[in-house]
């Protein structure tokens, strides 16, 4: 189920295209607490569009980037596509497209040039292996978050009722603070690794670290 977190008509327009509910609720508390100052004021407005397939992802960052945005942060979780054939090769099509893009080798005039526009942030399997990063190092791969990922999660202490819902991210402590706020976060950085399309069968990775990057460097002043 793809969301997307937008701010309209502003100098560092930014849109965040996330992959479920759980990652909304996720960069809400980050929104929240983050100490940066320009994430803060930027104004956040869920939609709620239908599930959407690679192809239809990758139309939706298009459009935000033809809407006028100056970037657009697409979140993608690999464990649906790692089970369907087509969706990984339009994926891996994609993401071919994305690193020439980024690279300055797509052709002249290339209609996917607005790529270089992206920022692709990629969970293998899904964001809460972005969670598990906050408390040890691994490239342990699962191929989704049930039953193994989520039996792991859960012997984390802090984090041994963990659930998908609403009502977790947001009780006291916040998701936020349970994987240890900031310096959860700088842990997490340190323990991670970036997505290889050649291991994406054999290895775990979560590059939410490049989101973490992105606010700390990249985001223009307001």
């Amino acid at each position: 189920m793809a969301r997307i977190l937008r701010k309209r008509r502003s100098p560092a327009a930014i849109a965040i295209i996330v992959d479920g509910k759980d990652e909304k609720w996720y960069i809400e508390k980050v929104r929240q607490h983050y100490p940066c100052d320009k994430i803060r004021k930027i104004k956040i407005e869920p939609n709620l569009p239908s599930a959407k397939k690679i192809n239809e992802l990758f139309s939706l960052a298009k459009e935000k980037i033809e809407a006028h945005y100056n970037r657009v942060i697409l979140f993608i979780d690999l464990d649906e596509p790692l089970k369907d054939n087509n969706e990984f090769n339009a994926f891996k099509d994609w993401y071919g497209k994305y690193l020439q893009a980024i690279a300055g080798k797509l052709p002249p005039r290339s209609r996917h040039s607005w790529l270089d526009k992206v920022l692709i942030v990629i969970n293998n399997p899904c964001l809460e292996y972005w969670y598990l990063l906050h408390f040890r190092k691994t490239n342990k791969f699962y191929d989704a978050f049930e039953p193994e990922l989520k039996a792991d999660l859960r012997k984390i202490a802090c984090m041994e009722n963990y659930e998908k819902s609403e009502s977790f991210y947001n009780q006291s402590p916040d998701i936020y603070h349970r994987l240890g706020a900031k310096e959860g976060i700088a842990t997490a950085r340190k323990n991670s690794s970036p997505f290889d399309l050649t291991t994406c069968r054999s290895n775990g990775c979560s590059e939410m670290h490049r989101l973490f990057d992105f606010l700390d460097r990249d985001l223009p002043a307001l």
